[in-house]
């Protein structure tokens, strides 16, 4: 199934202005929507840690196709770092540097090659929209008990 680009970027612009809240109330940052690319970041901030966050949303097909989600260092802006993923007792933040679940498009071609991603909305839970990805990231690395989020990869 092909996805204009238009109707991505609307569904893209739609799903941000639902963030908007969390934004002001967290300081996430979302950065210009880079239209060439399909492309945009979210700059989270660990409250248990202080430690920056950056994740580049590539919306190419979306939402037919989850977001490929990756995250990016926030020093050498290199992606797909051991630098760049936060570290979790579950398996969410892969060590594989894949963020294992059906929200995430990456993990089709590296983790879980038997998962349907034509179908990936019905596997995915409520991880559907950018504001429930963002809150479960958010929620694990705002632990500071350590119970879940332990920090940096590396």
């Amino acid at each position: 199934m092909t996805i204009q680009a238009d109707i991505s970027l609307k569904t893209v612009v739609a799903e941000i202005k639902m963030c908007e809240a969390n934004c002001e109330a967290f300081g996430w940052r979302v950065s210009e929507i880079d239209e060439a690319n399909q492309t945009f970041t979210v700059t989270l901030i660990s409250p248990a840690d202080n430690e920056v966050y950056i994740l580049e949303f590539k919306f190419d097909e979306y939402p037919a196709l989850p977001y490929l989600i990756e995250f990016v260092d926030p020093e050498t802006k290199q992606k797909a770092t051991q630098h760049a993923y936060p570290k979790c007792t579950d398996s969410f933040f892969h060590p594989n540097l894949v963020i294992c679940h059906q929200c995430s498009r990456k993990s089709y071609s590296t983790l879980h090659k038997e998962w349907e991603i034509q179908n990936w909305r019905k596997g995915a839970g409520g991880l559907i929209n950018l504001k429930a990805i963002l809150d479960a990231i958010y929620f694990r690395i705002s632990d500071k008990s350590k119970s879940l989020y332990v920090g940096r990869m590396a």
